[in-house]
């Protein structure tokens, strides 16, 4: 008979290694994407506090890739409507190019055991195409947003594609993943994906949000060992913010 304590084990375990872009997005992975944010492994849909993700996070894989070079982009799936519509839009909140993979893996504990991960390293540090801007979703139906994270294998990459991210990255509300990178040239390059949620704990505001809403929520296990991050940490950019604060 399985135990208590074994049966925790193997369904963390198997919490751990499920994470996946969410049904309906495209373009889709079920291939492992890892996202660890100041501790917290933000992977399965789970709640993050808003908190937690203020600063770009670690991403890596769980096998090494054959690719040498990648880039990650991330989206926010749940823009509420401006004109009060159950629509939603999408927003770019990270494209960061020139990630590499790890020689070796690195041994990540957490409070339910150790995983490898091929850490992604921005070591020539590249300007990211869109700088890094937190989850911070308003006091708005919907009051949980899907922050969805997408690698796409860009080894090989030509001029003409790097521009056609960089041309793409500059209209972040109503960034179209699929149509981007079929307009890139890397259609099929996607080769791992993951989402997390923050939630404004509300209530809801009946005007334009003004996107000050905390997230609630726990999260993902917390780590007892680490490792660098992908790049320096980029923050909000002031300019940027004051324009798209009221739709994260």
């Amino acid at each position: 008979m399985v135990s208590t304590k074994c049966l925790a084990g193997l369904l963390a375990a198997a919490t751990l290694v499920s994470a996946r872009t969410p049904s309906g997005f495209t373009p889709g992975s079920t291939t492992d994407l890892i996202v660890i944010y100041n501790g917290v492994v933000a992977m399965n849909g789970a709640v993050i506090p808003r908190a937690s993700t203020a600063d770009q996070p670690m991403v890596g894989i769980l096998t090494k890739p054959s690719g040498t070079s990648f880039a990650i982009v991330m989206i926010d799936l749940d823009i509420p409507s401006q004109n009060g519509s159950s629509e939603t839009n999408t927003l770019l909140h990270w494209m960061q190019t020139g990630l590499t993979p790890a020689a070796q893996a690195t041994r990540v504990n957490t409070t339910t055991g150790q995983i490898s991960v091929f850490l992604l390293q921005n070591t020539s540090n590249t300007t990211p195409l869109a700088a890094y801007i937190p989850p911070n979703p308003p006091a708005r139906v919907p009051l949980s947003h899907r922050y969805t994270q997408i690698l796409v294998d860009t080894s090989g990459v030509t001029t003409n594609s790097l521009g056609a991210l960089r041309t793409a990255a500059t209209n972040r509300l109503g960034f179209a993943a699929q149509t981007v990178l079929g307009q890139a040239g890397l259609d099929g390059k996607v080769v791992a994906g993951n989402f997390y949620n923050v939630t404004n704990p509300g209530p809801v505001n009946g005007t334009a949000g003004t996107g000050g809403g905390t997230g609630a929520g726990g999260g993902g296990p917390r780590l007892t060992g680490g490792a660098g991050r992908v790049g320096p940490t980029l923050g909000l950019v002031a300019g940027l913010a004051a324009g798209v604060a009221v739709m994260l």
